[in-house]
């Protein structure tokens, strides 16, 4: 025991100085543990923020074209619908391509100039002859009516937009027999006017304005949009009558060109029309 009490006192100072080592390694690892921990803690957190961003871009980048890939699928699709096709054999209603006959076609395209503000509006898209598209063929989005092509080059088109004065669509009211002309009046780039619609007739707010399928720019029941109010014009026995636009024309953005492919033939037909008037 005295042999142990003079090494103690003999290197105090030493076993001193080894215990404050210990101590302050302990620490010293304590302490870098914790900041390593927090370091990668944060690397993972950095590094999930990097991969979003980076995602996010992609997605971005991308979004144009997936959004016409969706564009070729709905004109495909839309192919099958019924409204497209008129029927060869009026003894049956069955859907087959023995029996009924491809009426209309839809080209997709994009809005790469638009204007809204003015009296008379139009708007360019990026597909012209090269995709067969040719002059007075109806324009649509994926909510309704948009306008009707105006001028064509090889790549290009310029179409009349809905909010044009001069443009003439013939429309109708749902669930009723009255129809009338489509008209843009009143300068606001969400509503049109429903013209020549007799004031006997019973209109109901809220009802919805489709195509009347003449001249055959669109296909019949084409949605325009829904009756926004309705007053009754000074002097004459009409109603004015305004449409809210499905489409909100100022975030026009992708469309489909209609095709009719039995448009010559309606022009023919109709030119004899007019020869006897």
């Amino acid at each position: 025991m005295r042999r142990f009490i003079a090494f103690f006192q003999r290197f105090r100072v030493f076993i001193f100085f080894i215990l404050l080592q210990i101590l302050a390694l302990t620490s010293y690892f304590s302490v870098m543990n914790f900041a390593r921990t927090k370091f990668f803690n944060s690397s993972s957190a950095v590094v999930a923020t990097i991969l979003t961003w980076e995602r996010n871009v992609v997605k971005f980048v991308y979004l144009d074209e997936a959004n016409k890939k969706l564009q070729e699928e709905n004109a495909s699709l839309k192919k099958k619908i019924a409204s497209n096709f008129i029927s060869i054999d009026s003894s049956t209603v069955k859907i087959n391509d023995t029996i009924r006959k491809l009426s209309f076609q839809e080209i997709p395209a994009t809005v790469i100039n638009s204007t809204y503000n003015y009296p008379n509006n139009y708007f360019t898209i990026d597909a012209g002859t090269a995709k067969g598209i040719k002059k007075k063929m109806g324009v649509v989005s994926s909510d309704g009516v948009v306008g009707i092509v105006y001028d064509v080059s090889k790549h290009f088109s310029v179409v009349k937009s809905i909010l044009t004065s001069n443009i003439n669509i013939s429309a109708y009211i749902n669930n009723s027999d009255a129809y009338g002309i489509i008209k843009y009046e009143n300068g606001n780039p969400r509503s049109v006017q429903l013209t020549g619609i007799s004031n006997d007739i019973f209109i109901k707010k809220g009802s919805q304005v489709k195509t009347r399928g003449s001249a055959g720019y669109f296909p019949a029941g084409t949605p325009i949009g829904v009756i926004e109010s309705i007053t009754p014009i000074e002097g004459k026995p009409l109603w004015n009558i305004t449409v809210r636009l499905k489409q909100d024309m100022r975030k026009l953005r992708y469309v489909y060109v209609i095709k009719n492919l039995h448009q010559l033939e309606l022009d023919t037909i109709e030119e004899k029309i007019n020869e006897l008037k």
